[in-house]
């Protein structure tokens, strides 16, 4: 999941939690995620916005439409007290409908309760070549 050349500036339970997310999104369950989660948590990417107990079923429908998912972190450091994480990865995905495959650059700013909990998941990053349906605005038509 680390770059050979990553820049790493936390500690290995942050690794382990920023892993365990991510294990989500390739396997479609969020059980062994959502420990991570504070029960009013959100994560927030272009075009959406996820409260924690919406997560599991956003993460199922996703792993439906999208696998072969390979995330590589390649950035990850946090604030001198913990609760802010900021990290970068890419993320490689084919959506299953065609075979279309991206690879998406992502920066990723975490906001943490008192208990290391995610309160707060934003993503940051370019929409024009991600195949994932679900980033584009919605025709009008």
């Amino acid at each position: 999941m680390l770059a050979p050349d990553a820049r790493i500036d936390c500690d290995a339970a942050t690794l382990a939690m920023l892993e365990r997310q991510a294990d989500a999104w390739k396997s479609g369950d969020f059980s062994a995620a959502a420990a991570d989660w504070h029960p009013d948590g959100v994560l927030t990417a272009p075009g959406n916005r996820v409260p924690y107990h919406r997560l599991a079923r956003t993460i199922a429908d996703f792993y439906r439409d999208y696998g072969d998912l390979s995330v590589t972190v390649t950035t990850a450091f946090a604030s001198a007290d913990g609760r802010r994480v900021a990290l970068e990865w890419l993320w490689e995905v084919t959506r299953r409908r065609d075979g279309a495959r991206s690879l998406t650059e992502d920066a990723i700013l975490i906001d943490l309760d008192s208990d290391g909990r995610i309160l707060s998941w934003r993503e940051y990053f370019d929409t024009a070549s991600a195949v994932e349906d679900h980033h584009r605005p919605q025709s009008s038509a």
